[in-house]
């Protein structure tokens, strides 16, 4: 931590004279509350083809051929998103909000953490897994994630034999028209969710942080280049890889968890 004392220490002071930051995460935010990525060795896409699996269609489609092939994978992800929790990173852009620093989070993560935090002012470009939508009339309802989750699976280790017609009498209905509802996520083919509001808060920002982005995911992928334009700073924050070098002001090579308390920690010395 103390080798990037003078990178935190620049992060600090420029957080310092705005109020008006936006912060654009990635999975790398959330590969910190144990929830990994899934294009990394060993993801998900490793063992099911995201091609198959990736739209409603393919899903309905390998659960009516072969269910048996990913019962495993699927309470796996139950798994990971019941035991999973906001962490240090997620608490600290609460706090920056709470502090009127903090405009708006652009996430492209689906895990709801960041709202679980106490941030309020989120953008979920991909969805949210624990909002619901109705496959006919769109009505759209919360769930609280944990007791969403223990119950899915205990229906499930109620099933007899994981089929899809079983599934299907599990999947909740909608309130006001009794159809299917599905998570509400962008799969692949379908668009992404409240971009024209990403970016818009994005150009507007005086500072952008970047925090755990690959930066390989488009068109999200555009909004630090898109912020630049407007000369705002750009701060990047990620222990693997800096993919906006050409355009950035501060990179700090560490876990948001790590840099982001300790900006805090470094503002609270410059007042």
């Amino acid at each position: 931590m103390d080798q990037y004392r003078n990178e935190i220490s620049r992060a600090a002071e420029l957080l310092m004279r705005t109020r008006n930051a936006v912060a654009f995460c990635g999975s790398g935010v959330s590969e910190e509350s144990g929830i990994a990525t899934f294009r990394d060795p060993g993801g998900i896409w490793d063992r099911i083809n995201p091609m198959e699996m990736g739209t409603p269609e393919g899903i309905l489609s390998v659960l009516y051929k072969n269910p048996g092939r990913v019962f495993p994978v699927f309470m796996e992800l139950l798994d990971v998103f019941e035991q999973a929790d906001f962490n240090p990173g997620h608490h600290a852009l609460a706090e920056f909000e709470n502090r009127g620093i903090l405009r708006k989070i652009i996430t492209q993560n689906i895990d709801n953490l960041q709202q679980e935090a106490g941030s309020t002012a989120v953008i979920e470009v991909h969805g949210n897994l624990f909002r619901l939508v109705c496959t006919s009339c769109g009505k759209k309802i919360k769930v609280d994630r944990k007791p969403f989750v223990s119950s899915l699976k205990a229906k499930l280790a109620a099933i007899r034999e994981f089929t899809l017609p079983a599934l299907l009498e599990l999947a909740p209905r909608c309130g006001s028209c009794g159809s299917l509802m599905r998570p509400d996520v962008v799969m692949f083919g379908e668009a992404v969710q409240e971009l024209p509001h990403a970016f818009s808060a994005a150009r507007g920002c005086e500072v952008l942080l970047v925090l755990g982005t690959s930066g390989v995911v488009y068109p999200a992928a555009e909004i630090p280049f898109e912020t630049k334009k407007r000369f705002s700073d750009i701060i990047v924050i990620n222990p693997n890889e800096n993919a906006f070098s050409d355009i950035t002001d501060v990179y700090i090579p560490l876990k948001t968890g790590l840099a982001l308390p300790a900006i805090l920690d470094a503002m609270k010395k410059l007042k």
